[in-house]
Order: structure tokens, then C-alpha cells, then sequence
């Protein structure tokens, strides 16, 4: 296919690494072996890339470099909203899709200083982390806010959206050519984001999801998950409407405080749901 707006990424081609995308069931992997080390296409090569259906960009600090708010679903951004990061009041570059609102990519290019107050683990300020607005009921898809500046992820900037039939799309004035610095309030969100992924990995806690509306169980009043001496890291969670989350583990588990259990068995007066 071809790309009519594709030559406004022109100015950008060196500095971003710009990737074929078109593998995988949903066409949204890039074509390339080895892409998180190659250095990207021009706009004329993507052009005349045979089976390309849509371009992505390399994020993290060594292209852009380029650091992505992924929103996806209406409650992600409303989530974003609370914490007063409104997609809507930023000019940066932006990508939408033409079929769903409420789907779209706020592209920030932080500035050294910036990247330079996120935590660096071995060596590099590169991070990911999501936190899920909404979770999936029946047909009904999940919903999360997921931000990442990290060489081995790519985000898709313009083409087709395969799997909905939709195209990407810059809305007017917020095409790459608006392409900046993150404002304060989105970049300390940023770093926060940053790190609780770093505390993770540093204190070598399984990497998770953060989940909107829940609150940690210190301790678990099924399995006994605590923090302290003999405890863990805390996993296991309640939900607001009082549904408990809990976390099989090898030192804590609901089968080894209780025996061997059924998914909804009421255990300490709490149905049992594994998280």
C-alpha cells in the first residue's frame, strides 16, 4: 500500500528508526529480523515495501528519542484525566485511529534533562509499564493506559488497523511536526511509572500490571500473603466492589493455606478468584 502523509516523516527518518510493520495475526508486527537493533527505513523504502501495511517507530532513548502514552479505551482516558493528563489540552504528535475514539497515541520527545530524572537501571532510563482501567467482560476488550520508552517496543505511527478494518490518522496540527518535550505533569507521571517498574526488578519482584480501582492486601485473607519478616512482595488485591485477587505463589498460596480448592469456593468468607 501507500502512505499519501508518509513524506512528512522526512525530517524525522534519522532520528527515528521508521519500521515496515504487517506480521503477525493482527499485522502489527514489524518486518524486519532484528529490528530492535536496526537502524529503520527511509520514507522511500517503506514506500515501496512489498506487504507493508502500516509504518511503527522504534521508541526508547537511543531513536527520537521517543517516549508513547498508548490509550486504549474510553476508561483510560478518563483514568489519565484524573491525574490531570487530558490528551485533549497537549499539542505533540498524536496518532488516532478513524474508527474509535477513544484508541489513540500522545508521542512525546523528552529532552536530556528529562531522561536524565528517570530512574537508570544497568545503565539505561528505558522502561514500560501499564495500568489497566477496565478489565475484559465477555466481548467487551480490556481497557489500559500503557506508557514505554524502550528499545525493544515500537509503536505504530500511521497505515491501516487491520484488525477493525480502521487507518491511523494525525489529527490537524498534531501531526510530527508538532513532535516535543512532554510538559512537567506528563513526564513526573512518567517517571513514576518508571519507578515502580525499576523498584520491581531492582527488589526482583515479579513484573505485573497495576490494576485502577483496587487496593493491596497486606495480608491476604485467603492465601496470607504479608509483607515483613517471612513475608513478600504484596500481589494479591480487592477490587472496590470487595472481590478478592488472589496470587498463587511457591511460599504463598491459596492451595497450600487451605488444600486443594475450586475457582469460587468461598475460603475465610471471600470467593475465591485467582489473580
Amino acid at each position: 500500500m501507500r502512505f499519501s502523509e508518509l513524506h512528512r516523516l522526512e525530517k524525522l527518518q534519522d532520528a527515528l528508526a521508521l519500521l515496515p510493520v504487517g506480521l503477525g495475526s493482527e499485522c502489527k508486527g514489524p518486518m524486519l529480523k532484528g529490528w530492535p537493533d536496526h537502524p529503520g527505513h527511509s520514507t522511500e523504502q517503506l514506500q515501496n515495501f512489498s506487504g507493508i501495511r502500516s509504518v511503527g517507530a522504534r521508541t526508547g532513548a537511543l531513536t527520537g528519542p521517543l517516549l508513547a502514552f498508548d490509550f486504549d479505551g474510553e476508561t483510560s482516558i478518563e483514568y489519565a484525566c484524573s491525574k490531570g493528563l487530558d490528551p485533549r489540552s497537549v499539542t505533540t504528535w498524536q496518532v488516532h485511529r478513524d474508527n474509535d475514539p477513544f484508541r489513540l497515541k500522545v508521542l512525546y520527545r523528552p529532552t536530556p534533562d528529562q531522561i536524565a530524572r528517570l530512574p537508570h537501571l544497568g545503565g539505561t532510563p528505558e522502561f514500560q509499564g501499564k495500568t489497566i482501567t477496565a478489565n475484559k467482560e465477555g466481548e467487551r476488550k480490556g481497557e489500559a493506559l500503557e506508557v514505554f520508552f524502550d528499545g525493544a517496543r515500537q509503536v505504530i505511527i500511521c497505515g491501516e488497523h487491520p484488525s477493525s478494518g480502521g487507518n491511523y490518522f494525525w489529527p490537524e496540527g498534531l501531526g510530527p511536526e508538532a513532535f516535543s518535550a512532554p510538559p512537567d505533569d506528563w513526564m513526573e507521571y512518567a517517571i513514576e511509572v518508571a519507578t515502580e517498574t525499576t523498584n520491581r526488578k531492582r527488589t526482583g519482584a515479579k513484573q505485573s500490571t497495576t490494576r485502577q480501582g483496587t487496593r493491596k492486601l497486606n495480608p491476604c485473607p485467603i492465601c496470607g500473603r504479608h509483607s515483613g519478616a517471612g513475608g513478600s512482595s504484596l500481589w494479591c488485591a480487592e477490587t472496590t466492589d470487595g472481590l478478592i485477587l488472589c496470587m498463587p505463589g511457591a511460599t504463598f498460596s491459596a492451595e497450600q493455606s487451605h488444600g486443594p480448592l475450586s475457582i469460587g469456593q468461598v475460603v475465610n468468607g471471600y470467593a475465591l478468584v485467582k489473580r
